[in-house]
């Protein structure tokens, strides 16, 4: 599979202090690419540097053949990135429907109810709740609200940071469930996620960032072999 996103030597800083120091991986099309790390380890700046929130220091990000480290936000969702949060970030005072068509906002071609009609019945929690306001819903609706909302602009990769956190076991199954499906519909996929053994159901390629460098990249089954990471992230050592 040829790679619809590449990132090569980013480097992303706050302030003097570098959070990503030379950052290379790439995400294949229509794959679901999964990046671990620990807290702090830059995870959420690459996502949000990615998405155009933030600005790189040096380096260069390609999507589908295109430079786009320097373009703004609107630009890189016009282009076809969208990004679910991490926290969901849902407007809290906006109800659902309200939510989802204002991940349409650059939108002007005339599917968008049907989208929305479409992404309803895909979350039929949603649909029970359209008229509810973001912040009435519990923390497994704002999730599902938060990709939905994120898949109103049509994106052809969808960048999810920490789509589990905070959630019960029974709602993250569900949301994996979910992430599943968007890859078997077509969608790809990068995906920041603590929760190595769920994301080894799903993802083909693994990086792992820690200090703000990437110290491994591989399968799931290399994934697994390697021991370091076995006990960090799996739980479990080679007997």
């Amino acid at each position: 599979m040829s790679a619809l996103l590449e990132v090569k030597d980013l480097i992303t800083a706050y302030g003097k202090i570098e959070a990503l120091k030379g950052v290379s991986l790439a995400v294949a099309e229509g794959s679901i690419t999964c990046l671990l790390g620990p807290n702090g380890a830059g995870k959420t700046t690459l996502m949000m540097t990615v998405a155009g929130i933030l600005k790189p220091k040096s380096g260069s990000i390609h999507f589908a053949g295109g430079e786009i480290s320097r373009r703004p936000p609107h630009a890189i969702v016009g282009a076809g990135i969208a990004l679910v949060p991490e926290n969901r970030l849902v407007f809290p005072n906006m109800t659902v429907l309200e939510n989802l068509q204002a991940g349409a906002y650059q939108r002007r071609d005339r599917g968008i109810a049907d989208d929305i009609e479409r992404l309803l019945t895909r979350f039929p929690r949603l649909k029970e709740r359209a008229g509810q306001a973001g912040a009435t819903l519990s923390g497994g609706e704002q999730q599902m609200l938060a990709v939905a909302r994120a898949l109103m602009s049509r994106p052809k990769l969808l960048l999810m940071d920490e789509p589990s956190l905070g959630l019960a076991p029974l709602v993250v199954e569900e949301i994996f469930r979910i992430i599943a499906e968007l890859h078997r519909d077509g969608t790809t996929i990068f995906l920041v996620e603590q929760n190595a053994h769920l994301a080894l159901t799903v993802a083909q390629h693994f990086y792992l960032i820690e200090q703000g460098r990437v110290t491994f990249s591989g399968d799931p089954g290399s994934l697994a072999e390697d021991e370091v990471i076995r006990r960090a992230y799996l739980g479990t050592a080679r007997q």
